[in-house]
């Protein structure tokens, strides 16, 4: 009998977001595509009234030729009253900061009653970088992506990290998850629940939040940090995944990952060692974004335009699941039978009070975002709502 009326009661509460969807200009389908501790997001389609009153909508999606969103739908109601006063702001004050730049995903308008908030965004509808590093490492039975494929994702992700920095904001929770990749190839930074205002140049932050395999080691020693030196540290740590298939520190306790630090990631051969190893190093110890794009491995190929990469190429390996993480007791992402390839695995997102050190067992309220797996999205009509007449097409 519980579990018929807690079915009855989400459903009632579903169709209560479907009606304040529509009578805001969308069509919400029942496609879940991710969820967190507050909130979870749909699929959804925007209609030809609603594009008519919203000009960055419409303009987006023309240009994408479909009329699909993604909705984040918050409950107000079961979030700390923290998360709705202070890091929800946030989050939308950050996408408006943020706003049209190729490699960051966009935020085209919110609205909000007593129960839920909406932040209605841009849909990325290929899945997340981890779901793609574990994809293609199957695909090739060698861990990591492809070196040109790396190089040409790790521009994009340095031009949005360095957009954000130069819009006044530091994201504070930069890993393999919270990055997007959309049908046309091009990654998408997203998930700014902990993003803050990175304030005057030598400004320091003591919230301690993130995601500890990503997270800077003066973060993880409880000391007061630069936003923009901890977003650089996260961003070598991706590069390495990227391009070795692995998390160069995988160890739960954070003491435990200060030790691995101290003595140094180990590249796997056959890297170059002269053109990709150099600017992971560089930006992974916080030496600067303009530098790391200047590097010859980051850059060779990449095309700027408008500030960012326009990409000429295709994805040819679709996203898989990813079930299980060490952090949390899973399997250890080296342990491998076979010739299977050990997945890269998900990282949960950590906020704890000022001045306390950060511990994976004590969870607030994670921010990050887990999603359904892409493949559930193929198959969709990108033009129109299938039931809906008044879509743009």
């Amino acid at each position: 009998m519980k579990g018929n009326g807690r079915r009855k009661l989400d459903q009632q509460n579903f169709m209560e977001q479907v009606q304040e969807c529509k009578d805001n200009g969308y069509l919400l389908s029942s496609k879940k595509i991710g969820s967190g501790a507050f909130s979870k997001v749909y699929l959804a389609y925007a209609t030809h009234e609603r594009m008519q009153h919203n000009s960055k909508l419409a303009s987006d999606l023309r240009g994408k030729r479909h009329t699909m969103v993604a909705i984040k739908i918050i409950s107000i109601a079961k979030a700390p009253v923290e998360f709705s006063r202070k890091f929800l702001p946030r989050e939308i004050s950050s996408l408006n900061a943020t706003y049209k730049h190729l490699n960051v995903v966009q935020l085209y308008e919110t609205y909000q009653n007593s129960q839920r908030s909406y932040l209605v965004l841009e849909l990325a509808a290929r899945g997340d970088l981890l779901e793609h590093i574990n994809a293609v490492s199957d695909h090739r039975c060698c861990p990591g992506l492809e070196e040109d494929e790396a190089r040409r994702l790790s521009w994009q992700l340095v031009s949005a990290v360095a957009h954000c920095h130069n819009s006044g904001i530091v994201h504070r929770d930069l890993k393999c998850e919270n990055i997007l990749l959309d049908d046309r190839g091009f990654l998408k930074l997203t998930d700014f629940g902990f993003a803050n205002r990175s304030g005057l140049k030598n400004s320091l932050l003591s919230t301690f939040c993130g995601s500890v395999a990503y997270t800077a080691p003066e973060i993880l020693m409880s000391k007061k940090y630069n936003g923009e030196q901890a977003d650089l540290w996260s961003l070598g740590i991706i590069l390495y995944a990227m391009v070795s298939g692995k998390l160069p520190f995988k160890e739960r306790q954070p003491h435990r990952i200060l030790q691995l630090m101290r003595r140094g990631p180990t590249f796997p051969p056959g890297l170059s060692p002269g053109e990709c190893l150099h600017p992971v190093s560089l930006l992974s110890t916080s030496l600067g974004l303009e530098s790391g794009q200047q590097e010859t491995w980051v850059r060779r190929r990449g095309v700027l335009c408008g500030g960012s990469l326009s990409p000429s190429w295709e994805m040819d390996c679709p996203p898989t699941a990813v079930k299980g993480s060490w952090a949390r007791g899973g399997p250890d992402p080296d342990s491998q039978s076979g010739t299977a390839v050990a997945p890269l695995n998900s990282n949960r997102t950590f906020a704890l009070a000022q001045g306390k050190p950060p511990r994976l067992s004590v969870l607030n309220f994670p921010i990050g975002e887990t999603r359904t797996p892409s493949s559930h999205l193929r198959g969709l009509n990108v033009t129109t709502h299938p039931s809906c007449q008044h879509c743009w097409r």
